[in-house]
């Protein structure tokens, strides 16, 4: 292999990107993977993608300034990526929150794994079920073609007015879509738990002597708990439109960037 100077510029800067999508992305970006291994994974896909970014990239810049800043660009347009994937796929753990609020969970805090931040017990299994569900589908294999992708239509610095236009415009539906994904996701379960609260209350209504509100949680878990289980096949279903999401999201970004 010719090491030529070039090529050691589109071997930075393809890894630059590839690094900080990683570091934020679904199943790569795990806080349970060593940093080790995400610096690795990404010096190979630099390798693998170097040579065909070669030309796109061109010669690095003669001063240090515009080459800090090409650098810098690189790092912005990964962390978008990754980031904006992993938002969409938390929908599920917002259908979690949701439905552990309806169940009494959310006093119930767990150290997520993955994220390393407190989440209830159903946001917790959504989340990791989602996980699972979105690498079977090869959910992982779409952010490497969108990274391999993103070098033909962005090679230059991201502009002001397209990172505007991105955040007012794209990340805008991308949010309205997952805050929806996520509502549809906890609605099977959710209205279940809805009209045992209705039938609590009525039952309270007609028996004020009786102990409603000492037995509606129990009740609440078990009924809940059935109409999870009945559910889930809704969760196969939500992740796909995660993936189908995520690459209309990225497809917008690089007809804003390109």
């Amino acid at each position: 292999m010719n090491l030529s100077v070039e090529w050691l510029w589109g071997f930075l800067l393809v890894f630059t990107r590839a690094g900080a999508m990683i570091s934020l992305a679904p199943v790569f970006g795990s806080r349970t993977v060593p940093v080790s291994i995400k610096v690795a994974f990404s010096a190979v896909i630099a390798l693998g993608l170097s040579p065909i970014v070669q030309s796109s990239v061109g010669a690095p810049p003669a001063d240090f300034i515009p080459l800090a800043l090409r650098i810098a660009s690189e790092a912005l347009t990964g962390l978008v990526m990754g980031f904006a994937v992993n938002t969409i796929v938390s929908a599920a753990m917002i259908a979690g929150e949701i439905l552990d609020i309806k169940m009494g969970f959310n006093a119930i805090q767990i150290l997520n794994p993955i994220s390393s931040v407190p989440t209830a017990i159903l946001a917790q299994f959504h989340y990791m079920l989602s996980m699972v569900l979105f690498a079977m589908i090869d959910g992982h294999h779409l952010l490497l073609i969108g990274l391999a992708r993103s070098y033909e239509v962005s090679h230059t610095v991201l502009s002001t007015s397209a990172l505007a236009q991105a955040n007012l415009s794209v990340i805008g539906a991308m949010a309205a879509e997952t805050l929806m994904l996520a509502i549809q996701i906890a609605a099977p379960a959710g209205g279940v738990l809805l009209v045992v609260d209705a039938a609590m209350a009525a039952v309270a209504r007609a028996v004020p002597q009786a102990p409603v509100w000492l037995l509606s949680m129990p009740a609440k878990i078990a009924i809940g708990f059935i109409a999870l289980a009945a559910s889930l096949p809704t969760l196969v279903w939500a992740v796909m439109r995660m993936s189908d999401i995520s690459k209309r999201f990225l497809e917008s970004l690089m007809r804003l960037w390109g």
